[in-house]
């Protein structure tokens, strides 16, 4: 990545902003459907936000919204095509291929994750989690 900046540095501005609205909307989809399909049927862990958990998942969400937004903006003016920001058309380039793929490919053979662990193993891996949970080792490993 660094050669790329020697080349031209529109081209390192651009690589930099896709992998952040990348990494960004890779944030915001667990979030997005936690705050709106399953925050009836979500199973809460040990550690959560309690009342807050909405509030901030809202509060995330807008924010990696108006980040995504802001990190496709040129670097600077005029826009010409030496500071054109080209990580739209990049993003929705990748986003047209990939749901064209879906509806013409994926959706035909794609049947979901496959449970390789059937419900006797499972159940036994649950028993011996709880009966070594309280071993030194596991204390001790808990304690750090």
């Amino acid at each position: 990545m660094a050669l790329t900046s020697l080349l031209s540095l529109v081209a390192l501005q651009s690589m930099v902003s896709i992998a952040t609205v990348g990494i960004n909307i890779s944030y915001a989809i667990p979030i997005f459907y936690r705050i709106t399909l399953g925050h009836e049927t979500f199973t809460r862990g040990p550690f959560n936000l309690g009342r807050y958990g909405m509030v901030v998942g809202c509060i995330a969400v807008i924010w990696i919204a108006a980040m995504t937004v802001l990190s496709s903006f040129p670097v600077a003016y005029p826009i010409t095509r030496d500071t054109f920001n080209y990580t739209p058309a990049a993003i929705g380039g990748l986003l047209i291929f990939v749901v064209s793929w879906w509806v013409f490919d994926a959706l035909y053979w794609f049947k979901g994750p496959i449970n390789n662990i059937d419900s006797t193993i499972r159940i036994n891996m649950m028993q011996l989690h709880v009966t070594t949970s309280n071993s030194p080792v596991c204390n001790l490993i808990k304690f750090f």
